[in-house]
């Protein structure tokens, strides 16, 4: 177990909370802890493991692993991985850790899938030696995953007949467990015991993680920010402070909305729809509006 200081002993976040409150949300991480995932795919063994038990290639070689890897567009919309990957014969594998639900992850692997391609298929180089793209995607409330324990997603024809091309997608289900291989390293995502987990590989670099890895990482701090969220009196006072500025501010321009609103509505005979798009209202605009004068 990590040394934690007491409350007033440590510097910064630490020195909001107790010994007792540290222990309990170091005690309750799980990899899908952004923290704990981030050192326990640093281990390219370990990260070999996990592609292979999802793709089902059993002789799959990695060589290399990049945790939080950035690739810039400054045409576009640029993208940051949890884990990037690369094998031996020159494939890409994307794995996410997933944590809250979120309409657009189909949309999002899609888009981190094709990222990787355009970064990484070489200048003059036929279509035929592009990289298979592989994303994988943890989810921890089962999205996307249709009530199975892994979904995939691959291009295929008319006749269901896999096209060979495309990046390949993969939704685990972490709501899901079984004995199966991926059932497996599903229910041991979810642990935050490794004496409990069924994957002795993933239990044991989560004990190395746990043991060893965290002692030293700035992302704990963090952790402990958004797991604990029970701040010391005098930091939640000046939140408290801060989030009612905010809170008022907001409630301002809603009531200065609404009533331009209602005034182009009974001025310029509008409806309410036609109103905002005279007032060149943005759609986050627009929704608060609809919702207030409803």
């Amino acid at each position: 177990m990590a040394k934690i200081p007491r409350r007033g002993k440590g510097k910064g976040l630490y020195s909001c909370f107790t010994e007792e409150e540290l222990r309990e949300a170091y005690d309750k991480m799980t990899i899908f802890s952004d923290a704990v995932a981030n050192a326990f795919f640093r281990d390219k063994e370990t990260t070999q493991h996990i592609i292979r038990t999802v793709t089902e290639q059993d002789d799959l070689v990695v060589l290399q692993v990049k945790t939080q890897k950035r690739i810039e567009n400054i045409l576009g919309h640029s993208v940051r991985f949890d884990v990037l990957a690369i094998d031996s014969e020159n494939n890409y594998y994307n794995i996410e850790i997933q944590n809250a639900s979120n309409d657009n992850l189909l949309a999002r692997a899609d888009f981190y899938g094709a990222a990787i391609k355009m970064r990484y298929f070489e200048k003059h180089k036929s279509y035929a030696n592009m990289p298979r793209v592989y994303v994988i995607f943890f989810v921890k409330d089962g999205r996307f995953c249709d009530n199975k324990l892994i979904n995939r997603y691959f291009m295929r024809d008319d006749s269901y007949r896999d096209s060979g091309v495309g990046t390949r997608i993969y939704f685990i289900n972490g709501r899901l467990h079984d004995d199966t291989p991926i059932g497996k390293m599903s229910h041991d995502f979810s642990c935050n015991d490794a004496e409990k987990m069924k994957d002795p590989i993933i239990a044991r670099q989560f004990t190395t993680i746990k043991q060893e890895e965290l002692k030293e990482m700035d992302a704990f701090t963090q952790e402990v920010l958004t797991r604990g969220k029970r701040l010391g009196l005098e930091y939640g006072e000046k939140r408290g402070e801060r989030q009612g500025r905010i809170k008022g501010k907001i409630e301002g321009k809603l009531e200065q909305l609404k009533e331009m609103t209602r005034r182009i509505m009974s001025n310029e005979n509008k409806s309410l729809e036609d109103a905002m798009v005279y007032l060149q209202l943005s759609e986050d605009e627009k929704g608060l509006v609809r919702k207030a004068m409803t």
